[in-house]
């Protein structure tokens, strides 16, 4: 069975557009390199032992998470033989074996086999612990990769694999907006590095205990002679992957029963209404609905906790320089704008169940749907961007940045809860279908033109906030502190409340036509003429977002014909 699934794998792939898998196989080959050059010009033995526990440990971390930050749900999927009379552990086996034969898995093995490196130049006898070792790392974290995509997978109604998600999301969105400051750090610090390796004797201890680790650590002692403490630590890994691949068969192929649902409290009047915090109007009762929805809906908690870990991480690396220590202190500034990005797909993730929006439009309920949403995001992602700076204006002790947290914290968020709700009802771009999500990535279509248009939007709506910024910094005085939170609390109130009432008046006349959009992906209206202004700019957006999603369905239905072709020749 494995061998037959090792074969319709690779079939699938000859006849599958390779896409961005090329790139990613020329960027493994360039670290592999990098890491063999490493370990080969490494100062002596005690450097070269920190480069590569240092090293190796990057390459479990990146083997764990790149399925996950790739959407690599893998090329094999269970629902593929669900019709099959293949038993749940036959068939995870086959999956899971079937992942070791790739490119990417044989990049890692490369990447592992350094080792071999490290027990050459300490005694060549010690290559046949090296060898073993490797292979034992490089089963352990290809199957350590598929077993955190299958939490993920399996968890998204937990906290716990929310969370897992939210830390991988953030620590590429990190990457993405400030990456280039540990790269900095890494590249200042290289030589001495390679020299030395870490002169941090807990930071040693620390590497030294992770499994990545142990191969090295196994080269060592055989080159000393202790040949049992080597086969200990071998043994060690053996049964840590044994035990990673039971864990992992199970979760690579979901039991078709469904699940129980929970029993929980009754509803009653006084909780829908938000345990009476809440005014008990219609807006009161949308705010109620989207507080509970940010804190339960798995989707919406990713994108809360992914803006979260976003600040933390960037506050973490810029607290890791010497430079930037005080850019610290904007850590939940950051949160702040990641507000504006993750609350722009909020009517695309809520999927078919605006038709319940529809079907009761009146007089108010739109602009009561648009203000609760707003309060909704600010009651949910406040007293985490609070939280987070006061903790890092501590850790960075730059109290100079206080008052202009007080007045950027307020102006932002109000912008960036407007400008995500027009984003959001403008250019709604669904993914899967609510009662169809299964993976971290379903739940969100193609937004990187949403991402750039919601950003547009955010600084525009700062700028007399951002202006005040500059006199305080430029020209302080004992007013200037006071006036600059001034501003920012009434920039805030006041882009909320225009960005907003925009998003008030598109949908009061074109509701149905958002419903149609994520239903139909058309729009069934005829075209009322070229309108000028914000009309004209959200008519613009809302073509352009539509034409793109129009585009998109067609290109897949025309790979999916090319490759029909290509399996009937």
């Amino acid at each position: 069975m494995d061998r037959w699934l090792i074969s319709l794998k690779l079939t699938m792939l000859r006849h599958s557009t390779p896409g961005m898998r090329m790139a990613g196989w020329a960027i493994g080959g360039a670290l592999v390199v990098v890491t063999w050059a490493a370990a080969l010009n490494a100062g002596n033995d005690a450097a070269r032992h920190s480069i590569l526990t240092l090293g190796l440990l990057l390459w479990g971390v990146g083997t764990a998470i790149g399925p996950v930050l790739m959407s690599g749900s893998g090329t094999l999927r269970p629902g593929y033989f669900t019709l099959l009379p293949m038993s749940r552990p036959v068939l995870g086996r086959g999956l899971l074996v079937s992942v070791y034969v790739s490119v990417a898995a044989g990049v890692v093995l490369a990447a592992l086999l350094a080792t071999g490196v490290h027990a050459v130049l300490l005694s060549p006898a010690a290559l046949a612990v090296a060898v073993p070792g490797a292979v034992l790392t490089w089963i352990l974290l290809v199957a350590l990769s598929r077993l955190v995509y299958g939490l993920l997978g399996a968890a998204m109604g937990s906290r716990a694999g929310v969370e897992i998600a939210s830390i991988q999301f953030g620590l590429m969105f990190a990457g993405m907006f400030a990456g280039w400051i540990p790269v900095q750090v890494a590249i200042e610090r290289t030589p001495d590095f390679l020299a030395t390796g870490f002169t941090d004797a807990a930071v040693a201890r620390g590497l030294d205990l992770s499994p990545t680790s142990w191969a090295v650590l196994a080269v060592e002692r055989a080159a000393r002679g202790d040949w049992g403490g080597a086969l200990l630590l071998l043994g060690g890994l053996a049964v840590l992957a044994a035990a990673v691949i039971a864990a992992t068969i199970p979760l690579l192929v979901p039991s078709a029963e469904p699940a129980r649902r929970r029993r929980g409290r009754r509803r009653s009047a006084r909780l829908v209404a938000g345990g009476g915090w809440l005014p008990a109007t219609p807006t009161g009762a949308v705010v109620a609905k989207e507080v509970r929805q940010w804190s339960r809906d798995a989707w919406r908690m990713i994108e809360t906790q992914s803006g979260v870990w976003t600040g933390v991480l960037i506050g973490a690396f810029a607290l890791a320089s010497e430079d930037l220590d005080g850019v610290a202190a904007f850590a939940g500034l950051i949160i702040t704008f990641m507000v504006g990005i993750s609350a722009c797909t909020v009517y695309g993730q809520d999927g078919t169940a605006v038709w319940l929006d529809v079907v009761s439009q009146d007089a108010g309920s739109v602009r009561a749907d648009v203000r609760g949403r707003q309060w909704g995001v600010v009651l949910t992602f406040l007293p985490k961007i609070l939280l987070v700076s006061v903790v890092f204006v501590l850790l960075s002790q730059a109290m100079w940045a206080v008052p202009i947290l007080l007045a950027a914290i307020p102006a932002l968020l109000g912008a960036a809860t407007g400008a995500a709700l027009i984003v959001a009802a403008v250019g709604v771009s669904p993914g899967v279908d609510p009662r169809q999500r299964v993976g971290p990535n379903d739940a969100v279509g193609n937004i990187t033109f949403h991402v750039w248009i919601a950003m547009l939007l955010m600084q525009a709506a700062v700028l007399p906030t951002g202006a005040m910024v500059l006199l305080h910094l430029l020209a302080p005085a004992p007013w200037t502190a006071p006036a600059l939170v001034v501003v920012g609390i009434a920039n805030g109130f006041g882009a909320a409340w225009a960005l907003g009432r925009v998003t008030i008046g598109y949908l009061d006349k074109r509701l149905p036509d958002l419903y149609s959009r994520i239903r139909y992906g058309q729009v069934f209206r005829t075209d009322d003429g070229a309108r000028t202004g914000w009309a004209g700019a959200l008519d613009w957006f809302e073509s352009s977002t539509l034409k793109g999603e129009q585009q998109a369905k067609a290109l897949k239905q025309k790979q999916r014909e090319a490759q029909r072709a290509k399996v009937k020749v």
